[in-house]
C-alpha cells in the first residue's frame, strides 16, 4: 500500500507517446497529464518519436518524468523487421527502468504489442511492483488484420502463448471495450478486466454543433487518422468513382493522415482521375478537432473481420465530440454506441455502394439528421469523457498499490 500523505507514484510503460500521432500516444499522453493533476508523481517510459533527437535521457517537464528509448526504424520491411521493431522498445524499456530509481506503486503497460506487456511485466518483478496491463487492441489477431503477421504461423503461435502467459501472470488488465473484455476473461481464466474507454478530454468537446445546411453543395464527407490496412480506404475511393460515374458532384471526401497505405490511396484517385477526393497530411489534434467540427459529415470503417469488432475506435469519440453526422462501418460496441444516435448511419464495411448510397440519403435529408446528430455531444459529456476514465483508473492504482 502507499504511505498516507505521499503522491501515488505511477509507471507508464508504452512505446507511443507524445509528440506521435497516434491514438495510443494521445490516451497515454493525456492519462499521464491527468494523473498528474490528480497528485500522483508520474513517470514514463515510451520509444522515440519518429522524429526529434533523443538520446534516452528523461525529460522531466515538473510533474512527468519521460524517459526515451531508440527504436529499430519499422518501414515495412517484413515481418521480421516488424517484430525486431518491437523487441527494440522491449528491451530498451526493461534497461530505461533502472533510470526510473526508487519504488513505484502501479506499473501501468499498454498493449499491443504485448512486448510492452513483458517488459511491463519483467520491471515488474524486478521492482516488486504492481503490474496493470492495458489492452487496446486483440494482438496477434490484430497484426494478421494489418497483413504484419500471417495467421498460424510460428509467429502468430508464439504471440498466443505470450498472450496466454501475459494475462495470467499480471495484476490487473484494462481495456478499452466490452467484447474486448469478454475475449480477455476467456484467455485470462475467467479475470475480467475494467474497461477504461479511450474517450476524449472534456476541453475538446464542443460546447454546440454547428449550424446544419439544409443543403450542403459540396457536401464535404472527412475521414481524419491513420491509413492502414485496417482502416481500408480503398472503399471510399471505389464508392467515390460509383459516385463521379454517376454524375454526382454534390459530395466530396476528405481523408487527412499518413499511414502504409496512404501512396496507393494517393495512385488509386489519381489513375481514376477523381475529383471529388481530396487528401491531406498529418495535422495536430487540435486541427483535427477544429477540421472534425466544420465537416458537413464524418466517416469511419474497419475491415470486418471479427477482430475489429471487439475494439472501440479512438476516432469514434473524437468524432463524436464535434456533434457531426457520423458514417460508419463498425460492428460490436462501436456500432451500438453510434446506432443509439439517429443522426448516424451505418454502411457494410465491404460494400462501397452502400457508402455512397448513405452519403445521398445523409444529403438529401441533410438537415433533419446534421440536427439529430448533435446528440453525439451528449453522449460523449454523459459517457466517455477521458477525465472520468483517469478518475476510475485512478481508483483501480490504488486498490492495487
Amino acid at each position: 500500500m502507499s504511505s498516507p500523505g505521499r503522491p501515488l507514484k505511477v509507471l507508464i510503460i508504452t512505446q507511443f507517446y507524445y509528440p506521435d500521432v497516434t491514438a495510443c500516444a494521445f490516451r497515454m499522453q493525456e492519462t499521464a497529464a491527468l494523473l498528474a493533476e490528480m497528485g500522483c508523481e508520474v513517470h514514463v517510459i515510451a520509444g522515440e518519436p519518429h522524429k526529434g533527437q533523443i538520446d534516452g535521457q528523461i525529460i522531466d517537464d515538473g510533474r512527468i518524468k519521460v524517459s526515451r528509448v531508440p527504436l529499430l526504424k519499422y518501414e515495412g520491411r517484413g515481418k521480421w523487421n516488424y517484430i525486431a521493431h518491437y523487441l527494440s522498445f522491449m528491451f530498451g524499456a526493461i534497461r530505461a527502468a533502472g533510470r526510473h530509481k526508487g519504488h513505484f506503486d502501479v506499473i501501468w503497460a499498454s498493449s499491443p504489442p504485448l512486448f510492452t506487456g513483458i517488459a511491463g511485466l519483467i520491471t515488474a518483478w524486478c521492482k516488486r511492483t504492481p503490474l496493470c496491463l492495458d489492452i487496446r487492441d486483440i494482438w496477434p489477431e490484430s497484426a494478421v488484420v494489418a497483413g504484419q503477421i500471417k495467421e498460424g504461423s510460428f509467429l502468430f503461435r508464439a504471440a498466443k502463448v505470450i498472450e496466454y502467459l501475459l494475462y495470467r501472470a499480471t495484476d490487473q488488465i484494462t481495456c478499452v471495450a466490452g467484447p474486448m473484455a469478454d475475449y480477455i476473461c476467456s484467455v485470462s481464466g475467467g479475470r475480467r478486466p475494467e474497461i477504461i474507454y479511450n474517450a476524449i478530454p472534456a476541453m475538446l468537446v464542443a460546447d454546440g454543433a454547428m449550424p446544419a445546411d439544409s443543403e450542403p453543395e459540396p457536401m464535404t464527407v472527412l475521414y481524419i487518422g491513420n491509413m492502414g490496412y485496417c482502416q481500408n480506404l480503398s472503399l471510399v475511393v471505389e464508392a467515390a468513382r460509383r459516385l463521379a460515374e454517376a454524375g454526382e458532384n454534390r459530395i466530396k471526401f476528405q481523408l487527412v493522415g499518413s499511414g502504409i497505405e496512404k501512396p496507393l490511396i494517393e495512385k488509386a484517385v489519381k489513375d481514376a482521375g477523381l475529383s471529388n477526393v481530396e487528401i491531406l497530411g498529418l495535422v495536430s489534434k487540435e486541427r483535427a478537432i477544429e477540421m472534425i467540427r466544420n465537416a458537413h459529415a464524418l466517416m469511419l470503417h474497419l475491415k470486418d473481420d471479427g477482430t475489429m469488432d471487439k475494439t472501440i475506435p479512438s476516432k469514434v469519440f473524437d468524432y463524436m465530440a464535434g456533434g457531426r453526422p457520423i458514417l460508419y462501418g463498425l460492428k460490436g460496441e462501436a456500432s451500438d454506441i453510434l446506432g443509439s444516435i439517429h443522426g448516424n448511419l451505418y454502411y457494410d464495411p465491404a460494400d462501397p455502394a452502400q457508402l455512397a448510397d448513405r452519403c445521398l440519403e445523409l444529403l438529401k435529408n441533410y438537415r433533419e439528421l446534421a440536427s439529430a446528430a448533435a446528440e453525439n455531444l451528449s453522449v460523449v459529456r454523459q459517457r466517455f469523457l477521458r477525465e472520468v476514465m483517469t478518475g476510475k483508473l485512478l481508483n483501480i492504482f490504488k486498490n492495487l498499490s
